[in-house]
């Protein structure tokens, strides 16, 4: 059923997504993989998934594939899962983790972070970077920290200065009791660490801009509502920080700041661009949703610099919205802001805008400065009246006039099925409401590009009934060099 593409997992049909891949810079055959498993177990006689951040292992270039749970200890869930590599070929996974999970009263998470030195097969303990604060009740507590959406960057430039130090972001959502000031806050974090073991404080980051006007009680121009952050470093060393920002009155923006010092500094943030992700329908479960789906979607994308720059000032930040279509009609797309600069100023590009959406981006830039970029896309079915996707790839190269050429390939080799899934289905349809809200590309040394996304076309019932069900699992895709 996967012919052509390269299903990772091997958990039968509990649910798999939020994807991350990262390939190892002195081995392009050597690539990891990691998602959310749902391990399913019972507390007496009542069922419970506890979600686990897992990886799967290739040595041979995606020929076959070697899946690995990591320790969790002292933790019971992880989630969020982010892989990097450091210039040595140590792997670094990212989490937030928990003491109880989804499903009741749980314990604030906290970011958390593993390293494995032999690739990926075994693996140290997390440990703690920011610990969260207080207890998820239906109840009102007392103060609340939950760190939540960690990413995960470490330095593989060999002729860096920061060479090997590793970036850990994420959101910290503050909460405090009504009448207490701030109430409602929720900075972007960094921590750093040069082993793996000891990590820095964390520092807030988002700062403060004359675009961030509207506050809910923070300092005048204060960027504290954002979420969706990804570090990503240049060849010089220099660390970008993108992040989405809702200190506006209507439609969102996307900020960048970054760091010349290792980190121990950081720069005001840029604006890159408006994101219009307001005017999405809701679904059933209060989310923003497609038009006829209704798992949850966002704008958010991620932010790569470009390695054959040895000024360290090219990067790209990928997102998609809604911007051409509306809440009754839904036409997401995908964008690409690109700097040449050191994240100064921004020049903004469709990279899709194909009939229908296309939806969570990921983008990933080659050695020699291509730009792809990796995307799930519903114009490859009929329409909006069914929620089914498959996922694109389009490559892009620039010169300093901007793009001098650009292709879209489809690379999964069978549409997703959430309009039956198995998996966090909506009680009025059995629509699914959740894929996870990223997917993975990366670009291997040797030009190769690996692209992982939430797949739902693999048929729960054998054989098949009239009311199919779709699993989800962890599928992939190679794309050679041109």
């Amino acid at each position: 059923i996967y012919t052509g593409n390269m299903l990772i997992d091997c958990d039968g049909e509990v649910p798999h997504n939020e994807t991350s891949i990262a390939v190892n810079p002195n081995d392009p055959k050597h690539v990891v993989g990691a998602y959310h498993s749902y391990q399913v177990k019972f507390r007496g006689a009542t069922a419970i998934a506890p979600v686990i951040g897992t990886v799967s292992v290739s040595t041979d270039g995606g020929e076959n594939w070697r899946e690995v749970v990591p320790p969790i200890t002292p933790y019971q869930f992880t989630g969020d899962p982010a892989l990097s590599f450091n210039a040595d070929g140590r792997l670094y996974f990212g989490n937030i983790a928990d003491h109880e999970g989804p499903g009741g009263s749980y314990t604030s998470p906290s970011v958390v972070v593993a390293h494995s030195d032999d690739g990926g097969f075994t693996w140290s303990n997390p440990v703690a970077v920011a610990t969260g604060l207080g207890a998820v009740t239906k109840g009102r507590i007392a103060r609340q920290v939950f760190q939540d959406k960690d990413f995960i960057a470490a330095d593989a430039y060999a002729g860096s200065p920061y060479k090997n130090r590793v970036y850990v972001t994420w959101t910290s959502f503050q909460e405090n009791p009504r009448g207490v000031a701030p109430f409602f806050r929720s900075p972007i974090q960094v921590s750093l660490s040069d082993d793996g073991n000891r990590w820095s404080g964390a520092t807030e980051i988002s700062g403060y801009s004359p675009f961030c006007i509207a506050t809910l009680s923070g300092a005048p121009n204060e960027c504290d509502l954002n979420q969706y952050s990804i570090p990503a470093i240049a060849p010089t060393g220099k660390v970008y920080v993108a992040f989405e920002n809702f200190n506006t009155p209507a439609e969102n923006q996307y900020m960048v700041v970054n760091s010349t010092d290792g980190g121990q500094t950081w720069g005001a943030p840029s604006r890159v661009d408006t994101v219009y992700d307001i005017n999405y329908p809701e679904g059933v479960s209060g989310d923003s949703v497609l038009t006829g789906c209704e798992f949850r979607v966002n704008a958010a994308g991620n932010i790569a610099t470009d390695p054959s720059d040895a000024s360290g000032d090219t990067a790209y930040l990928v997102w998609a919205d809604n911007r051409n279509g509306s809440e009754e009609a839904t036409n997401v797309d995908v964008f690409l802001g690109r700097t040449t600069d050191g994240g100064a100023t921004w020049i903004i590009y469709p990279v899709d805008t194909d009939s229908n959406d296309q939806f969570y981006p990921w983008v990933a830039v080659a050695p020699d400065g291509r730009v792809d970029v990796g995307y799930m896309d519903r114009s490859y079915s009929e329409g909006q009246t069914e929620c089914k996707y498959g996922f694109s790839l389009t490559r892009l190269t620039f010169d300093a006039g901007g793009i001098t050429s650009q292709s879209k390939t489809r690379v999964d080799t069978g549409l997703s099925n959430p309009g039956n899934s198995r998996w966090f289905s909506a009680a009025t349809d059995g629509n699914g409401t959740f894929i996870g809200d990223y997917n993975g590309v990366a670009a291997g040394s040797d030009g190769t590009t690996w692209s992982l996304w939430t797949d739902q076309r693999a048929e729960v019932e054998n054989p098949p009934s009239p009311t199919r069900k779709f699993g989800q699992h962890a599928v992939g895709s190679k794309t050679p060099a041109p």
